[in-house]
């Protein structure tokens, strides 16, 4: 297991380079569910661009001295920490209306801690999204979106901030959080 001093520290490496290139970008995953207030373990870090900076995102990251792995599609630093894109406009998971944000919008981001982060309510809408389209992912994502309703002390009527398509979902989601009342 990655020590988590590792993680932030490539985390703010990555942050710097990307906001130095002017490369818009916004934590998402693991990250940005502890950045939300949810402490659990994660070994990389998901970050989602813009479509059409791909190239200058890998330029970036190589002159700071991150290693392109071709065949699994992401970034390894130094200490072996992975850095994975995500692009906005994407589909959040298989066969979902829910989209990945666009990192430039302040509607959908927000500074957590010195990072772009996506917003609460888009994470959560992501990790529903991601979740009911992969049955691999779905326990992970879906205990992410409970502690966050813990954490947040959220109830059902969060589920007006996010996309009708992931509302009944988050609804049961609470239930579990407060222990099926």
């Amino acid at each position: 297991m990655l020590e988590k001093e590792s993680l932030w520290a490539t985390a703010t490496r990555c942050h710097q380079a990307l906001t130095a290139a002017g490369i818009p970008h916004a934590v998402v995953g693991g990250m940005a569910v502890c950045l939300h207030g949810y402490q659990r373990t994660t070994v990389d870090i998901d970050l989602i661009i813009i479509p059409g900076v791909s190239e200058r995102v890998r330029t970036c990251l190589e002159s700071t001295g991150f290693q392109w792995d071709a065949e699994q599609r992401e970034f390894r630093d130094a200490s072996g920490v992975v850095v994975q894109f995500l692009i906005a406009g994407e589909r959040a998971g298989k066969g979902s209306d829910v989209t990945l944000p666009d990192p430039r919008d302040p509607a959908t981001t927000e500074t957590v801690e010195g990072f772009p982060v996506a917003t609460l309510a888009r994470l959560i809408e992501m990790k529903i999204a991601c979740g009911e389209g992969s049955i691999r992912r779905t326990h992970k994502d879906f205990a992410d979106v409970v502690e966050l309703v813990a954490a947040h002390d959220l109830d059902g009527t969060f589920a007006a901030q996010l996309h009708k398509s992931v509302r009944k979902t988050f609804r049961a989601l609470v239930k579990n959080a407060r222990g099926g009342a």
